[in-house]
């Protein structure tokens, strides 16, 4: 079996891979899984020779791992063939469908965000709709590799997703035409004043570089403070993060990841930042997730940004991918990651500093004035005056991880 690198993972195949070292084929395993494993096996036979129909052996040693796997967290999932192959194809952010990042919050399946500039984003979906049905399917009980392979297709081919969303009675369908999605790590602009505005969508091979050369053009233009915005970013690669950090900090601690076997591995600061002392405001919601909160947490416990937004996802979980063969693997869960104050933000989140309300605004409703992004609007005054914002609690606390109750008839 070969073993793949390990990063911080958003469930929804949009990560990169790396291969690594290879494990030994078999291990000791105790006596009591050696019993169950004969109890497995004499339960295979029963069906494969009684069962009312002729049935697909491998398909049901695919189903048991699943379920197996199924018992640990949403995270930790076995890898079909088509499910590996699809994993694969992301990392150059460019692959077909409707543009949402997904995630299964106990057991429902929930939008994590909206990709920006994707037919979900301009369909108006957010951040925290559950997904009820996919083209008429009910998705109780359906797995994350089920439904992202459902809602991908050929290009202007139609996809209708039934959602959930907090606040409006019933459920309603949204239907999407699918495009090839071509994710744009970074856009940058000028605001009043000398502040700058970075948007990070995502965390993808050349994230880093992107948001680099940003800043340089920035700084040409008498960029004096930074509204960095991370909202709606799911994550993804691990070493992006870092390095963006490094960025801006110093010295100290970007982030510790703690397993059940090795040493805590510490990450720290290079020390060689290119805006140590630039004044940053980094914009959060329950759309950042995972490397999202790895540079937001990095930022805040080191004292070098403040957190305006909302409380994020709570993804603070690390998977490995080992590779089977024959064109499978498992996406296993092996350690959690920890801020540098040494807080874990698993299923809690980070918060911030200053908490501000409101919708992301799309760029139409943005350009068509709409919409007020009233967030950004309090990064600026924030770094303009001086004065914090006024913040208040959120209108509805609970934990990133706590799906809503869905109505009993769905």
């Amino acid at each position: 079996m070969k073993r793949l690198s390990k990063f911080f993972w958003i469930p929804v195949f949009a990560v990169g891979l790396l291969f690594g070292a290879l494990l030994p084929s078999a291990r000791a395993l105790p006596e009591k899984i050696y019993k169950a494993l004969d109890l497995f096996s004499k339960v295979l036979y029963i069906v494969e020779k009684d069962y009312v129909e002729t049935v697909d052996g491998q398909n049901l040693v695919y189903g048991a791992i699943k379920g197996m796997l199924g018992t640990l967290d949403p995270y930790t999932v076995f890898l079909t063939p088509d499910v590996y192959k699809e994993l694969k194809v992301d990392t150059l952010g460019r692959f077909g469908g409707v543009g949402i990042e997904i995630t299964l919050q106990n057991g429902v399946l929930t939008i994590v965000t909206p990709i920006e500039d994707t037919p979900a984003a301009r369909a108006g979906i957010r951040a925290g709709d559950k997904i009820v049905k996919i083209n008429g399917t009910l998705t109780k009980g359906m797995n994350l590799a089920d439904a992202v392979r459902r809602m991908r297709g050929g290009k202007n081919s139609k996809l209708t997703l039934t959602l959930y969303r907090e606040g409006v009675a019933k459920p309603f369908d949204v239907t999407l035409v699918r495009e090839e999605i071509k994710i744009k790590s970074v856009k940058s602009e000028m605001l009043d004043k000398g502040v700058g505005f970075a948007r990070v969508a995502s965390f993808q091979e050349n994230t880093y570089e992107e948001l680099k050369r940003a800043l340089e053009q920035l700084s040409q233009q008498g960029m004096k403070s930074l509204i960095l915005d991370l909202r709606n970013n799911p994550g993804g690669l691990l070493e992006q993060a870092i390095d963006m950090s490094d960025l801006f900090l110093k010295s100290g601690t970007i982030v510790s990841t703690r397993g059940r076997k090795g040493p805590i591995e510490v990450r720290s600061a290079k020390g060689d930042a290119v805006y140590p002392d630039l004044p940053i405001v980094v914009l959060i919601n329950k759309g950042s997730a995972s490397a999202s909160e790895i540079v937001a947490g990095a930022l805040q416990d080191n004292k070098r940004a403040k957190l305006l937004g909302t409380q994020s996802f709570g993804k603070g979980s690390v998977q490995t991918v080992i590779d089977l063969g024959e064109d499978t693997g498992v996406k296993l869960t092996v350690a959690r990651y920890y801020t540098p104050s040494g807080k874990s933000i698993d299923g809690v989140g980070v918060t911030p500093d200053f908490i501000v309300e409101g919708e992301v605004p799309t760029p139409i409703e943005l350009q068509e004035k709409k919409k007020v992004d009233l967030q950004r609007k309090a990064a600026l005054d924030y770094l303009l005056t001086g004065k914090a914002p006024a913040s208040k609690p959120e209108s509805k606390p609970s934990k990133p991880e706590e799906a809503q109750d869905l109505p009993s008839d769905l």
